[in-house]
């Protein structure tokens, strides 16, 4: 099976890849998740999503088998630890089903930025995979905070939302991306040191990385034009 899927993960070795992600990405986390029944079918699709793409971009990245089938299995064990977590309510279980889908998220950024900088020259759809990137970062993020509530149900203050509704996780993944983008409109405040550290550091990364990443396809694509070969 981890063979057959080697042979089909094609779709990493095109550069529109890239861009048919971001809209993937898009999708999934604006319109998909927020319009879902119910929080656990949103969840569900964003695992499901996450896990497919990171097993075909192992698939192409690495090239092993064993790894692959590694993954595959992680992909398997992740979904089924969702569902128990929804079923049982129990703090392991959720904290676990956040590491395994911080575990997905991590690893298809990291494969996303291996084509984003691979030889070639830079082109529109290596910048829309660095924005894929940026939003994979807010995501993982997301993750983090929501096991940072399930130890600590006093690590943030909600304005006029109870902590049943916080613990929904397009709170949370509402409360990442505006402390991403550094809008924070106050509504939910870190207020314990872990959460407050959290959300420096993903403010500061929110920050930086756009202007590093600009710097960095922007000296590639000045190389690539004068003939030089690109330092990767």
């Amino acid at each position: 099976m981890a063979s057959t899927l080697l042979n089909r993960a094609r779709f990493w070795e095109q550069e529109y890849s890239l861009t048919a992600l971001l809209v993937m990405l898009v999708v999934t986390l604006f319109v998909v998740t927020p319009l879902a029944s119910s929080a656990m079918i949103g969840s569900e699709i964003t695992l499901c999503f996450l896990a497919v793409l990171t097993i075909t971009g192992v698939a192409v990245v690495s090239g092993r088998r064993i790894v692959v089938t590694v993954v595959m299995l992680l992909a398997a064990a992740g979904i089924g630890l969702d569902w128990a977590a929804h079923f049982e309510h129990q703090v392991p279980l959720w904290i676990l089903d956040n590491l395994v889908r911080a575990a997905f998220v991590l690893m298809l950024a990291v494969i996303v930025t291996i084509q984003v900088f691979r030889r070639g020259n830079v082109t529109h759809h290596r910048v829309q995979g660095a924005i894929c990137v940026y939003l994979l970062a807010g995501l993982a993020w997301s993750y983090a905070f929501d096991i940072l509530r399930v130890l600590d149900h006093n690590a943030f203050r909600v304005a006029d939302i109870n902590q049943a509704v916080l613990a929904r996780t397009g709170m949370l993944r509402y409360f990442s991306f505006t402390t991403l983008t550094t809008l924070g409109y106050g509504d939910i405040l870190p207020v314990s040191p872990f959460a407050r550290a959290l959300a420096t550091s993903e403010a500061l990364f929110g920050q930086l990385y756009p202007a590093v990443m600009i710097a960095r396809l922007v000296s590639l694509e000045i190389l690539g034009r004068r003939g030089g070969e690109p330092a990767h």
